[in-house]
C-alpha cells in the first residue's frame, strides 16, 4: 500500500496509477488524513460484486423471516441485479 499527499497525486499520477494497475493501493491524503483511495479497475469490479453479493444475501435473510418463497426470492433478486446493472 502506498500513501501519497495530494499535491504528490497531482505530480505522479501516472505513475500512481500503474501501480493500482499492478494491485498496488494508493492511498491518497491531506493533511495526513485519508481522503481517497486509487485502486485498480480489476480490483474495483471485484469489491463491487462482494457487495453485492453481501447485498443479496442480506435481503435472501429478509425474505426467509418473511415466510417468502424462493421464486419470490429469486425474481426480486433479478430485480435488483438488474438495477445495479
Amino acid at each position: 500500500m502506498n500513501k501519497v499527499s495530494v499535491a504528490q497525486a497531482k505530480d505522479r499520477l501516472s505513475e500512481l496509477i500503474r501501480q493500482a494497475e499492478a494491485g498496488t493501493e494508493v492511498r491518497i491524503t491531506r493533511r495526513d488524513e485519508v481522503v481517497a483511495r486509487l485502486i485498480s479497475e480489476a480490483e474495483y469490479q471485484r469489491l463491487r460484486r462482494q457487495s453485492a453479493v453481501v447485498g443479496l444475501r442480506a435481503m435472501r435473510d429478509r425474505f426467509k423471516a418473511a415466510g417468502l418463497s424462493a421464486q419470490e426470492l429469486h425474481r426480486r433478486s433479478r430485480e435488483v441485479l438488474e438495477e445495479r446493472g
